[in-house]
């Protein structure tokens, strides 16, 4: 179980909708599974170059992008400001926080993990035994009702997700 305090849990929805229709994105941390912490991160997607979306996205999902307009394409996907994340890993481990939740926000679509969040998710898995971070859950914030925000958290390791309870608190 992942308990989220009432300011952190109605701010991740606030910045869903501040950024609707676009993803937010950012990084929650904790110990014993309470958050404590929260830190948006810029979905830097919108100002990437084609040759830049290479590095982040498969084949398939790098030609649905190329055809859209880069506000488009962060109407759909994120990619987290590397400065800005660095910041937050930096401070989740100056207090020793060892609890990190990724979330970010569907804005047409139902809180669960789509197919590229969960190969994204695989790809940091290489990148985290190198960190040395602690292996994060997911959580989605969906708009797909946009007066009632839904949000659920998710285990992905081997290329599956498992739900995984989340509480306001």
């Amino acid at each position: 179980m992942i308990s989220i305090p009432a300011t952190i849990w109605d701010d991740m929805i606030a910045h869903a909708r501040e950024l609707d229709p676009h993803e937010c994105c950012g990084v929650l941390a904790g110990k014993d599974g309470v958050i404590s912490a929260q830190y948006r991160i810029t979905n830097i997607l919108a100002s990437m170059t084609e040759d830049e979306l290479t590095t982040f996205f498969e084949k398939g999902k790098l030609s649905d992008l190329k055809n859209l307009s880069p506000d488009e394409r962060a109407d759909i996907a994120f990619i987290m400001d590397t400065m800005e994340f660095s910041s937050a890993v930096k401070d989740i481990r100056q207090k020793e926080l060892t609890l990190p939740i990724f979330y970010h926000s569907h804005t047409s679509s139902p809180a669960r993990p789509s197919e590229t969040d969960i190969k994204k998710a695989m790809d940091f898995e290489t990148m985290r035994e190198k960190l040395n971070f602690p292996e994060p859950r997911h959580l989605i914030i969906s708009l797909e009702e946009k007066s009632h925000p839904v949000i659920r958290a998710y285990h992905i390791q081997n290329s599956l997700s498992t739900e995984v309870p989340v509480q306001r608190q």
